[in-house]
């Protein structure tokens, strides 16, 4: 657990005095179920409420920072709190690693008098550890609180969520993302880096410096080439190899989702790259662009939910639609030119 995490962020307030309160009451339930998209800071969220819930002495309703359980987490020591999420290069929870939550769920607190476990992300437990995880959730220990994190709270399995009191973090306002992420700022624009991150104040925060900013410029600049004719889709495609597919999914989603609100006078800053190719799909039949949205939210949900495709074929499907997204104005165009030539 990071030494930062001794605050809820500033967007999350009015959970945080909800939770306070049942804890204060001692009307917690033994699993809350943190759930929302990624980058709003429901980790954060849930390793603070750790903090706070093994605390010895709270200040101002925060964990102190400093008596004998804050620094036993700090140190990554303290007996009274587990947490599970994959490990290594694996993208699923496994059932061992319920089995060792099972056994520090059914041992009596060391420090104080109660025990935390996060799992995070709750949607990669795999079938046998969800299973082993329900049997957890339907004898609970008394003195256990469970924090589960999820990014796509649809997937986890429903006798899960029933026996979790679920807590929602949606896309923050705009103005509190921006007042946080502003003095964070170096050498890109705050409202740049948030609508890169499609709204999620710490997903921009994680961009600075960061990558996938280089890679986002190159999926732009490529997309262009497609739709220029300079490049072919799979010569495109093939120049995006190095990269993971899911940034390049977003980044899509959120330019196709913005060329369908710019007619609305919705603006937005984008740079040079990004305007270029945005300008391509407004001339797009709006139902055409919503199909090719559909098809990418349904692969980021499938990324999200930790299967492992074929890199090299997704990107290359995707630069193919693309290229016959672009292709839906080419009628209109002849259709005009046509015309055009009849009256000269």
């Amino acid at each position: 657990m990071s030494e930062q995490h001794l605050a809820p962020l500033p967007w999350q307030q009015s959970s945080w005095q909800r939770l306070i309160g049942q804890l204060n009451d001692n009307k917690l339930p033994h699993a809350l179920l943190f759930a929302g998209p990624k980058g709003v800071g429901k980790v954060h969220f849930a390793d603070t409420f750790a903090r706070l819930a093994l605390c010895l002495s709270p200040i101002n309703q925060v964990p102190c920072g400093s008596c004998k359980t804050c620094l036993l987490l700090k140190a990554g020591s303290h007996p009274d709190f587990f947490s599970i999420h994959p490990e290594d290069k694996s993208k699923v929870i496994k059932i061992d690693q319920v089995r060792q939550l099972t056994d520090f769920v059914s041992k009596t607190p060391q420090q104080g008098r109660r025990k935390v476990a996060i799992i995070e992300p709750a949607e990669s437990l795999n079938i046998n550890a969800a299973n082993a995880l329900l049997k957890c959730l339907e004898e609970p220990a008394g003195d256990t609180l469970l924090l589960l994190v999820s990014h796509m709270p649809s997937i986890l399995m429903a006798t899960i969520r029933s026996r979790c009191q679920k807590v929602d973090f949606l896309i923050p306002p705009r103005v509190e993302c921006l007042e946080w992420l502003t003095p964070l700022t170096v050498s890109h624009s705050a409202e740049y880096l948030l609508d890169c991150a499609g709204g999620a104040p710490l997903t921009a925060r994680d961009l600075m410096g960061d990558e996938r900013l280089e890679q986002r410029t190159l999926f732009a600049q490529s997309l262009n080439a497609v739709g220029d004719h300079q490049v072919s889709a799979l010569e495109a495609a093939a120049k995006l190899q190095s990269g993971e597919p899911l940034p390049l999914v977003e980044a899509l989603i959120g330019w196709l989702q913005l060329s369908v609100k710019i007619p609305l006078g919705v603006q937005t800053p984008i740079d040079e790259q990004e305007q270029a190719l945005v300008s391509k799909v407004v001339k797009v039949k709006p139902s055409m662009v919503f199909r090719l949205l559909d098809k990418l939210l349904l692969v980021k949900k499938q990324l999200l939910s930790g299967s492992n495709p074929n890199k090299q074929l997704l990107i290359e499907e995707m630069m193919m639609d693309w290229y016959a997204l672009l292709r839906q104005v080419q009628p209109v165009q002849q259709a005009r030119h046509s015309l055009l030539n009849g009256l000269n």
